[in-house]
């Protein structure tokens, strides 16, 4: 592991990965889609977010 970060929603969906002039990203999205309020309760340090987001990180 390179790196952890609390996004405070759920991942909802598969991370992709690409490179722009040589430099390399991961993108992912998080929020409530697909997701019950039986995750939520198992894990109440999550607050998910009230809307869906877009997060890309940068490799090293």
């Amino acid at each position: 592991m390179l790196w952890e970060i609390n996004l405070g929603s759920p991942v909802s969906g598969f991370p992709i990965s690409y490179a722009v002039d040589g430099k390399q990203y991961v993108a992912f999205g998080t929020g409530n889609a697909g997701t019950s309020s039986h995750f939520n309760r198992l894990t109440p340090e999550l607050r998910p977010s009230s809307g869906n987001n877009l997060f890309v990180f940068a490799l090293p």
